[in-house]
């Protein structure tokens, strides 16, 4: 878990510079849909701040634009599969 958390950490408080990848329509430019929201979004799950109910699964099932970030992130980061194995663990737990 420790090194889905470091990537999760990483992708939370970066400046986004993935974005210039992500499609021009509403759906990929929405800011609670970015990698860097929904690596937060996770990590406050991880966490116990924010519990892994339908209203965050849904928040978290929104990636347009995380999925448009793959292969564009300055730290070559593949945020939807650490989104995937985070919350596995995660349940698994």
């Amino acid at each position: 878990m420790n090194e889905h958390r470091a990537t999760l950490t990483i992708c939370a408080y970066c400046p986004n510079t993935c974005r210039p990848s992500y499609a021009d329509n509403d759906a990929a430019q929405k800011e609670s849909q970015t990698p860097s929201a929904l690596s937060l979004i996770t990590l406050a799950v991880l966490d116990g701040r924010l519990p892994l109910d339908s209203g965050t699964q849904t928040a978290l099932g929104r990636r347009d634009a995380a999925n448009a970030s793959v292969g564009h992130c300055t730290y070559g980061l593949n945020i939807p599969a650490t989104l995937d194995a985070a919350l596995a663990e995660r349940i698994a737990t």
